[in-house]
């Protein structure tokens, strides 16, 4: 059997749709209006919070003078950041452009940013969107100080 076959014989017996039980409980649970309405505010509560925290993050960043601007959440689970970091460096790296602003804030910070670009802008739009849909409450101040370190450590490069 060639190797695709082989796949389309595992993959179609490895369980891609939820079991029944847990349909039927999933089921029951949209029926029941008054625990669904409770965990929807939770869940909506928790969102907001989670854009609250990272929107105070980021603007009070841009108020200490790092070159970043944040645009206030109007709801959703995304934030819109501006980060003005192509031509600085550090002393590990060179943000020649978006590219490498992008790298360096997934690899220094640990926090995935998503280039503008994607959704039609120009490639080098320093604009980027965020998303809270994973991220912990918790984490939050500890993303932020790491971001201003990674902040921190940029400097314009010396003109030779």
């Amino acid at each position: 059997i060639p190797v695709l076959e082989k796949m389309k014989f595992l993959l179609g017996h490895s369980g891609g749709w939820a079991p029944v039980a847990e349909q039927k409980a999933t089921a029951a649970f949209l029926n029941d209006t008054t625990a669904l309405s409770s965990y929807l505010d939770d869940f909506k509560s928790e969102l907001s919070e989670r854009l609250r925290l990272l929107y105070d993050g980021i603007r009070k960043l841009g108020e200490k003078g790092f070159p970043v601007e944040v645009i206030e959440p109007r709801a959703a689970i995304y934030l819109s950041v501006k980060l003005e970091l192509a031509g600085l460096q550090s002393r590990e790296d060179k943000l020649r452009g978006q590219a490498d602003v992008t790298s360096y804030i997934l690899h220094r910070v640990g926090m995935a940013i998503i280039p503008f670009f994607f959704f039609g802008t120009e490639e080098n739009s320093p604009w980027y969107r965020l998303s809270v849909g994973t991220c912990r409450k918790e984490d939050i101040p500890v993303m932020l100080s790491r971001l201003e370190q990674a902040l921190s450590d940029l400097q314009v490069p010396a003109v030779a």
